[in-house]
């Protein structure tokens, strides 16, 4: 599986090895592993805001303070800001999506990861970058992940096939680069391996070229989705509300109006068994109350189109109220 994965590498410019891999129970072990490599409890990590909130219950049980970098919807964390934040606090390490972060689904551009990658080297604070979403993008060609850039020579690589393939196997992976033996020890430590028949399957079919086949299904089927749901919710949301538009990955962000409040949202459209994730929870500070994320990972049907529907009628008898 390891050698699989190296060769995957390939496509996006990366030579890696083998040995170079370690294999995690999916990218959240992955991403605990580096923390604990690179940060001390009571240290603090900057992270993009809105970010994934399995990401703050990590930081959180692990005694790591997040710092919160603001993240356009297209471009991704402001470098400027981090610029800012370096040169004032004492930072153990940055956490970042690669590509088409959960919940914005925003990609940088190359030019601006080059100049994120620059900055953090100069102030020798190391890169930890989750690349789930990196296979599902809806372009020609795959966006460069970070350890690309770089060589790894900052870089702590981390991804899986939760996202692309099947999170009910937890399989994962690590690139630690320069702190492959921290990594280890704490990987022997906290879980010793990982179970073996997943891992032979996933190797077989990777190895037959059926994992690019399901790609190119997945890609055309997570695009259309987002484009129906997106039409869906400007037919039926109040009329002010913004939608992110990713390039890549089955996530959609939404903003209301200042006032509006996605907790009561919630609360509303569980008991009509309708369930999404308010704004608050993607953000250390519970802030983006007025915002919420729609998944679009299932397959397109008339139910969920219903719920959509009924959800911003909701939204607008909300704001109405």
């Amino acid at each position: 599986l390891r050698r699989e994965i190296a060769k995957r590498a390939m496509h996006f410019g990366h030579a890696l090895s083998p040995d170079d891999l370690l294999i995690t129970n999916g990218c959240t072990e992955a991403l605990t592993l580096a923390l604990t490599a690179v940060a001390k409890r009571g240290d603090s990590i900057a992270i993009e805001s809105p970010t994934y909130f399995g990401l703050l219950h990590t930081l959180e049980v692990l005694g790591l303070k997040a710092f919160e970098l603001p993240t356009d919807p297209t471009r991704g964390i402001d470098v400027d800001a981090l610029a800012r934040l370096l040169d004032t606090e004492p930072v153990a390490a940055c956490v970042l999506s690669s590509n088409f972060n959960n919940p914005l689904g925003c990609a940088m551009a190359e030019a601006d990861k080059r100049s994120l990658l620059a900055l953090l080297a100069r102030h020798a604070v190391p890169l930890i970058e989750d690349d789930v979403y990196g296979d599902i993008h809806f372009g020609r060609e795959r966006p460069k992940p970070f350890i690309a850039l770089d060589g790894g020579a900052n870089t702590i690589y981390c991804s899986s096939f939760s996202k692309s393939l099947a999170p009910g196997y937890r399989v994962g992976w690590i690139v630690a680069g320069t702190y492959a033996q921290q990594v280890m020890e704490r990987k022997l430590a906290f879980s010793l391996c990982c179970p073996v028949l997943p891992q032979v399957a996933l190797a077989d079919f990777l190895e037959s070229g059926a994992y690019d086949a399901h790609l190119r299904s997945v890609r055309r089927i997570f695009e259309e989705n987002l484009g129906r749901m997106t039409r869906t919710i400007e037919t039926s949301f109040p009329t002010d509300t913004k939608v992110s538009r990713p390039a890549g990955g089955f996530m959609l962000w939404l903003e209301l109006p200042r006032r509006f409040d996605s907790r009561a949202l919630f609360d509303e459209a569980l008991e009509q068994g309708i369930c999404f994730a308010p704004g608050d929870v993607f953000s250390a500070s519970r802030r983006f109350r007025n915002c919420l994320r729609l998944s679009a990972g299932h397959a397109w049907n008339h139910r969920i189109e219903d719920g959509v529907r009924r959800l911003g009628r909701l939204a607008q008898a909300l704001l109405e109220g």
